[in-house]
């Protein structure tokens, strides 16, 4: 049995779903929800969990300094979005100073990309930003389109929020997107789950069998429209095939959380 460690996220609990009905993977995988993406690596670089549901660029840092690290699948998600509260969308990235800024998960791939974006703008994006920063709080991510919707002070600057949350928040007309993470990383994948490894045939071939029946417990299955699905691991250039994510700015920022 093989602990792994999870969040609480749309794209994450898809693989939980799998995990639960399929009889191989329940048999061999034993979901752990963790409180950060941070939790995860860490788990797997100490060794009290066997894997994890992690951002690609997270896989990509952590297999430097963890021997055998293997990915099993990736997690697409349906799509994600930064939003603003109002109908007219923001001429400047610059007027979200001083204001906070809500996440499912500091250190998600999302996180990672509109800080990237930031950085470029300018702007310090952090949990611990100063007031001529932009703070970065996280929130339940079934509690930020309400308080989006619901901000009398107006400190709530923006919030990425994912699909299927996103369409309704946009259909009522009183928030715009700013900004799709897709745009930023046309390769933008939700999560990817990997697993420590070892030289030994026989752990080859279980995991071979694990990322097979996770991949056909995913298809056999009818998800509601929108709901995020596996699919083959990511190809590892990924990493640089996209403006905002690169080896060389991000993994000291990945590294600073580890």
């Amino acid at each position: 049995m093989h602990p792994i460690g999870f969040l609480n996220l749309s794209s994450h609990t898809a693989l939980l779903e799998l995990c639960q009905t399929d009889p191989f993977l329940s048999a061999h995988l034993q979901p752990i929800q963790s409180g950060s993406t941070r939790r995860i690596a860490r788990g797997i670089l100490r060794g009290w969990l066997d894997g994890g549901l992690l951002p690609l660029p997270f896989a990509h840092v952590l297999a430097r300094w963890q021997k055998g690290i293997c990915v099993l699948a990736a997690v697409q998600n349906t799509g994600s979005a930064l939003v603003t509260p109002g109908t007219s969308p923001l001429s400047d990235f610059r007027d979200l100073t001083g204001k906070r800024i809500l996440f499912s998960c500091i250190g998600s791939m999302e996180y990672l990309l509109i800080h990237r974006l930031f950085r470029e703008c300018g702007l310090d994006l952090s949990p611990e930003a100063s007031p001529h920063g932009v703070l970065a709080e996280q929130m339940a991510p079934d509690l930020i389109p309400d308080a989006l919707r619901y901000n009398p002070d107006g400190s709530i600057g923006a919030a990425v929020i994912e699909e299927p949350a996103l369409s309704a928040i946009l259909a009522e007309g009183k928030s715009t997107q700013l900004v799709h993470c897709h745009d930023l990383w046309p390769e933008y994948t939700g999560a990817v789950l990997v697993v420590r490894s070892t030289d030994a045939p026989e752990n080859r071939d279980h995991l071979t069998k694990l990322a097979q029946a996770l991949l056909n417990a995913g298809a056999a299955t009818s998800p509601p429209p929108g709901a995020p699905t596996l699919s083959p691991p990511c190809r590892a250039d990924f990493l640089t095939t996209g403006r905002y994510l690169d080896s060389e700015q991000l993994s000291p920022m990945i590294a600073s959380f580890l």
